[in-house]
């Protein structure tokens, strides 16, 4: 009996580790293909247009944004367990792992690609200081601050045995007030964001249907794990 559990702690610890090793492996490529990606805009841009920059901006905050949206989402269907018995715990925490770190890597350009913008003229420091932004200070604090609690939340993947279980899930309700902060900044920055509303909508409403759907199977995942 304790050789079978000593076989399965082991197993669990690889299947971990092999986590950590595949995500920390996808940040890196993806890191590096959007770095190279930055440094040819950097370029490029200049002879575009003067509104490049901003076009640029707004493209990867939308994508950080469906990427954020879907890592919510798919965290309520991996902690709710309905899926565990088709789809094996390491492929569902990896996929939300990527999420949250891909979500992590467009939000990055959506602030640093402005540094080059010459209307609204943002420095280093008015990109990652909360609220120091002269261009709309709270809609880009919350942006911020959203920025840097999205990485607290895709590092705590990686010091979870440290942590605890315990601490990791309610470090995790921080999903929550994140979602929150992020779309309170899509939602009010940018003279065109009216014309994603459908999109904010969709997203709200998807977050709140899995969050009620969630709720409606609290226990019911752990017993079909079982």
């Amino acid at each position: 009996m304790s050789t079978h559990l000593t076989s399965r702690k082991r197993s669990s610890l690889w299947s971990e580790i092999l986590i950590v090793l595949l995500g920390l492996g996808l940040v890196i490529v993806f890191g590096a293909v959007g770095l190279q990606g930055v440094l040819s805009l950097v370029q490029t841009l200049p002879v575009t247009g003067e509104k490049a920059y901003w076009f640029i901006s707004r493209s990867s905050g939308v994508l950080a944004y469906l990427m954020l949206t879907l890592g919510v989402m798919w965290g309520l269907v991996q902690s709710g367990g309905i899926l565990r018995p088709t789809i094996p715990p390491a492929l569902a925490l990896g996929l939300h792992n990527f999420l949250n770190w891909a979500s992590l890597v467009m939000a990055l350009v959506h602030g640093l690609i402005l540094l080059g913008d010459n209307f609204i003229k943002l420095s280093l420091a008015d990109v990652i200081i909360p609220f120091h932004s002269p261009y709309e200070p709270l809609l880009v604090g919350l942006g911020v601050l959203g920025f840097y609690l999205m990485f607290l939340l895709g590092s705590s993947f990686y010091v979870r045995r440290t942590i605890g279980q315990k601490t990791f899930r309610v470090l995790h309700y921080g999903s929550y007030p994140t979602y929150v902060l992020v779309t309170w900044h899509s939602l009010g920055i940018g003279t065109d964001s009216w014309l994603l509303w459908p999109l904010y909508m969709a997203s709200i409403g998807g977050v709140i249907l899995m969050t009620m759907w969630r709720i409606a199977n609290t226990g019911r995942g752990t017993s079909l794990s079982r």
